[in-house]
Order: C-alpha cells, then sequence, then structure tokens
C-alpha cells in the first residue's frame, strides 16, 4: 500500500542516523603511559623482534653476544642490529656495551641483556589504558532506544503529533502509537474518532483516521469504528 502524505502542514523533520563521537579528557601522565605503550606494541609487531625478546627473556641476567643472539635465532647479526636498537628504545632490553669492525664505523650493538625490569613498566601502562576503556564505558548500561521508540520520541510530543517521517515503516510506528488512544472493544462514532485525532493532530485529523483504517488499527463499518490488531510492525 502506498501511504499518503499529510498535506496540511510542511515537515521537513525526519529521522537521521546517529553518529556519536566520544571524547574523553587524559591526564598528561595517562598521555605517557599510552605513548610508551604504543611505541612498545609497534616494537612487538614484528616476528624477528619477537624472536630476539623471547631468546633473552628465556636467560635472564645474562649478557649475550650479537652473534650468539643471530645464532640462536636463525638470522644473521647484521640483519638484527635494527631490531635490537629498537627493542632497546622501549627498555625491554639493554646493549651493554658497543662495537666496531672496523676504525671510524659507527658502532653497532655488541652485548645485549634482558631487561628484566622493563616488565614492571607495563603495569601502569596497562593501568592507564583499563581507566581510559572503563571511561568510555557507562558505569551503569543505558537503555538503547530501538527504532521505533527512537521515532515515536521524535515525532511525538505530549501526545502531539509534531512531525511526519519520510519511510513507510515509521509512518507504521507512528499510526500504532496513535492508536493506542482507543480503547478494545469500544464502537465509536466518526465524530467521537475525530474529536481524539484533533487532539493529536488539528491540522488533518481526516488522514489520520485513513491511515488508522487503512493500516487496519481501527475497522469501520456502518458508519463505526472499533480498534483492531493492527498491520504487524
Amino acid at each position: 500500500m502506498s501511504a499518503a502524505s499529510l498535506p496540511a502542514k510542511n515537515f521537513s523533520k525526519d529521522i537521521s542516523k546517529d553518529n556519536p563521537i566520544t571524547q574523553i579528557e587524559i591526564t598528561t601522565d595517562q598521555a605517557r603511559q599510552l605513548g610508551e605503550l604504543n611505541q612498545l606494541t609497534r616494537a612487538l609487531a614484528s616476528p624477528a623482534r619477537l624472536a630476539i625478546l623471547g631468546t633473552l627473556a628465556g636467560r635472564p641476567g645474562q649478557v649475550v653476544t650479537l652473534e650468539e643472539l643471530a645464532a640462536q635465532v636463525g638470522n644473521a647479526a647484521g640483519k638484527l642490529e635494527r631490531e635490537v636498537r629498537q627493542l632497546a628504545e622501549t627498555g625491554l632490553i639493554e646493549i651493554k656495551e658497543w662495537g666496531s669492525d672496523q676504525p671510524g664505523r659507527e658502532p653497532r650493538p655488541h652485548l645485549v641483556v634482558f631487561e628484566a625490569q622493563a616488565l614492571q613498566k607495563l603495569q601502569p601502562m596497562i593501568a592507564a589504558l583499563s581507566q581510559l576503556t572503563r571511561q568510555l564505558q557507562p558505569a551503569e548500561p543505558t537503555d538503547i532506544m530501538d527504532e521505533r521508540t527512537k521515532t515515536v520520541a521524535i515525532f511525538i510530543k505530549n501526545g502531539q503529533l509534531t512531525g511526519w517521517p519520510a519511510q513507510f515503516k515509521r509512518q507504521v510506528y507512528i499510526v500504532e502509537e496513535i492508536a493506542k488512544n482507543f480503547e478494545p472493544e469500544v464502537r465509536y462514532s466518526e465524530s467521537q474518532v475525530d474529536d481524539i485525532l484533533k487532539q493529536i493532530y488539528e491540522y488533518d485529523h481526516c488522514t489520520l483516521r485513513r491511515y488508522l483504517v487503512d493500516l487496519k488499527f481501527l475497522q469501520r463499518a456502518n458508519g463505526e469504528y472499533w480498534k483492531t490488531g493492527g498491520q504487524p510492525s
């Protein structure tokens, strides 16, 4: 069925998709902790660096040469220099000694060790992340309006019809809500129906009456109207 629009008043209001943006405030310390955590996660986003860290963590407190480390992880020592430097920047490992194969050449990591105390740094980082996560989540769950409830809330205020949705499904929601003003098993004359609808929408109660009948919320016969089940919504 193609539903007619209410002609007597121009409605421009309709439901749009809500895209709420949640904003939270963070302290300087939280920002620092999150920055360090971001640096840490980026450092660990590499199989090579994970292999290096796992090898050193398995030998806590033991100083290892870069060549020994390379043999353990199955890679050339020269290819590990960049990975070792990045892990050292996070504080997860410590470069205990630097060396150079040739005079004038840039020093390279020579002795490295797993920094056991680095694990203690993770606790405040995780705590900061956990606190921000709690800020993003409400302490108590709030009721989220479904489409029908939202539609009724927008277009019916204090029992008055204030707008008309463009989408037919939402029009049915509105007519269904209006039908609640009629009692089951009560016979109404047309003038009684009009009196009720005028209280809801004075501009064009006839169109509302037609909606109620067309959508089968009201049945009509011999000049009388009575409430029925209506179109399922």
